[in-house]
């Protein structure tokens, strides 16, 4: 073979290399365009790992394509993205509000960009949410936020910004560290508790003596005992007096707390 047949096909094999190389690189380069531009699981695992982790305080909406939240004393609703295992609009919907209207909510999340995709990135921000804390069908722990007014409802009990109880409760007691509440009914009890399914034991009513009320009753392999108290009782993480003191004993274990009743008693 001549030299400069073999220079020809030298040449052709650099070219055929060089092009090779060069279609590599573009391909890495087309690839890494396309993760900029597409927000994936792994993206929305970034955001949430990303997000500086505070207790937040307000009104938690469920919608159909999505959940909202609204920071107490701001006007403005941002998206919500939950990590995985949160569960919070599953936890939001068993509360027994109509759809679409606001429940109180302490969340542990930080505020972050919203999604790039619709519905989210209608909206200014977003919270992304670790874990709920503790959500209540009462919002009137949350000063400054838009609440359509209830016709005819009055505060409970003592002090500004009290709760409104639901009807048919005639005392709640509730408590912080973990997070429990108790509403009392004429026949039923029900012990909700963070983390845990609701309880729900039948009563006949308190034993009174010297200003103390006490209930207690079985049911489904649990025993409680909710022993109310005619003492002023601070709730320090939202600033409120209640007039009543509460000590709820659910299987063994002591919570104590605070309790409030209807406007004009049970």
């Amino acid at each position: 073979m001549r030299s400069g047949s073999r220079w020809k096909l030298a040449s052709n094999g650099l070219w055929c290399a060089l092009s090779s190389c060069l279609l590599i690189a573009a391909l890495l380069a087309a690839c890494g365009s396309d993760s900029a531009k597409v927000r994936g699981p792994d993206a929305e695992e970034a955001t949430l790992s990303s997000a500086v982790a505070d207790t937040l305080e307000g009104l938690l909406r469920v919608g159909e394509n999505g959940l909202t939240f609204q920071t107490c004393g701001s006007g403005q609703e941002a998206w919500v993205i939950e990590s995985p295992g949160a569960d919070l609009r599953v936890a939001a919907e068993g509360l027994s509000v109509d759809a679409g209207a606001p429940v109180f909510a302490r969340l542990v999340g930080g505020v972050v960009a919203p999604p790039d995709a619709v519905p989210g990135s209608g909206y200014a921000s977003a919270i992304a949410v670790r874990q709920w804390v503790y959500l209540a069908e009462d919002t009137s722990g949350c000063p400054g936020a838009q609440v359509e007014a209830v016709e005819g409802a009055r505060p409970a009990g003592e002090g500004e910004e009290m709760p409104v109880l639901p009807a048919g409760v005639i005392l709640r007691a509730l408590g912080n560290e973990p997070f429990w509440h108790v509403d009392v009914g004429a026949d039923v009890v029900r012990i909700g508790r963070l983390g845990f399914d609701d309880l729900e034991f039948p009563t006949g009513g308190p034993v009174s003596e010297n200003g103390t009320r006490r209930w207690s009753g079985d049911a489904d392999g649990h025993r409680f005992e909710l022993v109310v108290e005619e003492q002023r009782c601070a709730d320090t993480m939202i600033d409120r007096t209640y007039p009543f003191t509460a000590l709820l004993t659910l299987d063994g274990q002591e919570l104590s707390g605070c309790a409030l009743e209807p406007p004009g008693g049970p």
